[in-house]
């Protein structure tokens, strides 16, 4: 069967037309699904095991060697990758990618410390763009 020419530019054109029109659907249920992401938990502690915060404390001894934090997510609706930024006396001292999975998930960052590392610190939890899901504040001493 033989289509006039007028038609069969009519479909390309439609075809084009659609194959130019940006997918907002998707992009709305991806910026729903990180808007539903959430923390649940977050705690500086002296250890965590079996995936357990132990010692929660504000207050490390720097001859401990050793600070964690702990950070628990639910509900994660998908993969999704965080940050544990670490400040002492205000100024950036690490960055650490996490990544979590769906349904719950809880992951920690921990660094060591030294005699250098006495005075105030924080942790500010976020995602990739920068959104800040929460920031914990604690001292290391003698």
């Amino acid at each position: 069967m033989r289509y006039p020419l007028t038609i069969m530019f009519r479909a390309i054109v439609a075809i084009e037309i659609l194959l130019l029109l940006p997918i907002h659907p998707l992009k709305d249920i991806n910026a729903a699904n990180a808007a539903q992401l959430k923390l649940s938990q977050a705690l500086m502690c002296e250890e965590v095991v079996d995936n357990t915060p132990k010692n929660p404390t504000a207050v490390f001894s720097a001859s401990r060697e050793k600070a964690v934090c702990f950070s628990l997510f639910d509900p994660v609706p998908q993969k999704s990758v965080i940050y544990h930024n670490w400040f002492h006396r205000d100024v950036p001292s690490a960055r650490i990618q996490l990544v979590l999975n769906p349904p719950r998930w809880s992951t920690r960052s921990s660094i060591q410390l030294r005699r250098t590392d006495i005075g105030p610190w924080r942790v500010e939890i976020t995602d990739e763009t920068g959104k800040v899901f929460g920031v914990l504040r604690f001292s290391v001493t003698d």
